[in-house]
């Protein structure tokens, strides 16, 4: 299954849902969720942002030219060696969940505009149960069920209702339908049930999925598909827990937000720190990256999700600084002896601001699209050398390749240091104006 419309013409808003998608690496499936996905790419474990890249294009093109998922699955061998990406089950399963949720969703999106368009020609929408080996009960049950375009029980039930999940909403005109002779569905009940999920993951949690109560019987939604994803991607912004982004994506084309300097708070008071806070540069790099971690009570062996100062969940795992194949060999000498300040920085930093930069390349089949713009979270942080008399400044952010810090020490000019390094819009500060 690719994009395509009627008469098997490209499908341009299935298309555009795809590349309005921020790429974004996560650790587990349920770091973003329901409403989130219609406007993030992400492949499960994927922490990489040049890994999460690679999938995306390889996607785009199937996307867009119709290869076809044996073409992917050709593209996501090639992708998983080339990163030496270790991923949970086989490979063909893997690539094959990984095309087909993304290739369905997007038909979906582009399927709901277009019949929204239309819907005061066609007003009665029927739910239609694809058979498959092995169906599953749920959708079994929700097979015919039928209820005006604007029953905000479509906000539920439209596919996809589950991974795999191939069923589809047909619409009619009211003469088509009378032509049924067919009654529409009595308006369901819902009930919501609360589940937990990612429990194998570095992320679970507790959620509700909705029951909807039909004739035929009960028909539970899969954990994180209860949600319009039409709906949800031409909203401005996303919803909890993500409380950080709903203040930008509103303006997600932007290139920079510009600083409001009448809200820029007065200069944070430096958190005076041990000198041996900063390590020996022979430092083995695995230890120093043990000591990152334990800051936030995770290891070598298992990562741990925290909450940034802003409300966001941040993964943190020693991904955060090996390489693909696991290796800490390219950690710079000023990362290992700084570490610790990157630590702080995101522990609790004096300021957290988001600011958008633009992608600086992008491969040759996509010359035709624009460069795209990426979110980025700058943790600030200053300190103070007890007995050295020195000011150090450390910003940590989440870059291309995943994250960077850098550590300025001897600061001459505090506030210009901090001017320079205030970029886009304030979502946190430890200091009032």
């Amino acid at each position: 299954m690719d994009i395509k419309g009627a008469f098997n013409q490209p499908f341009d808003e299935a298309i555009a849902f795809f590349e309005n998608k921020l790429k974004l690496p996560t650790a587990s499936y349920t770091d973003i969720w329901r409403e989130q996905h219609s406007h993030a790419f992400v492949v499960a474990g994927a922490m990489n942002d040049a890994l999460v890249e690679d999938f995306y294009n390889a996607l785009y093109v199937a996307k867009t030219q119709g290869t076809g998922l044996v073409a992917f699955q050709k593209s996501f061998d090639e992708i998983v060696a080339k990163h030496g990406w270790s991923h949970h089950g086989s490979a063909e399963w893997r690539s094959k969940l990984i095309y087909d949720t993304n290739i369905r969703q997007a038909y979906n999106v582009g399927k709901y505009q277009q019949m929204m368009e239309v819907a005061h020609l066609r007003p009665i929408w029927t739910y239609k149960h694809i058979s498959i080996i092995n169906p599953r009960i749920a959708h079994v049950h929700l097979d015919g069920f039928t209820r005006p375009a604007d029953d905000p029980v479509w906000d539920y039930i439209l596919p996809q209702n589950g991974y795999g999940c191939q069923c589809q909403v047909d619409s009619y005109t009211m003469t088509e339908w009378n032509k049924t002779g067919r009654e529409l569905s009595a308006s369901p009940t819902i009930e919501w049930e609360s589940v937990r999920v990612g429990t194998r993951g570095s992320n679970p949690r507790d959620v509700l999925r909705p029951i909807i109560k039909t004739a035929k019987g009960d028909a539970p939604i899969d954990p994180g598909f209860a949600y319009n994803p039409a709906k949800a991607f031409l909203q401005p912004f996303t919803v909890p827990p993500l409380k950080g982004y709903d203040a930008v994506l509103k303006t997600r084309t932007l290139n920079e937000l510009p600083i409001d300097k009448s809200t820029i708070p007065p200069l944070p008071t430096p958190q005076k720190i041990d000198p041996k806070m900063i390590l020996p540069a022979s430092t083995a790099p695995a230890k120093a990256v043990e000591e990152f971690l334990n800051l936030f009570g995770a290891t070598l062996d298992e990562g741990v999700v925290i909450e940034d100062a802003a409300g966001t969940p941040v993964v943190v795992t020693k991904s955060l600084f090996a390489d693909a194949a696991g290796s800490f060999a390219a950690i710079e000498t000023k990362t290992v002896e700084n570490i610790n300040l990157l630590a702080l920085a995101l522990a609790s930093p004096d300021e957290v601001w988001y600011h958008w930069e633009q992608d600086k390349a992008k491969a040759d089949f996509m010359s035709d699209v624009p460069l795209r713009w990426r979110l980025k979270r700058r943790y600030l942080k200053t300190f103070e050398i007890a007995g050295e008399q020195k000011t150090a400044i450390t910003a940590f952010e989440w870059s291309r390749i995943g994250w960077v810090g850098e550590t300025t020490l001897l600061v001459d000019n505090l506030q210009e240091k901090m001017d320079e390094l205030r970029v886009g819009a304030l979502v946190y500060s430890t200091e009032k104006k």
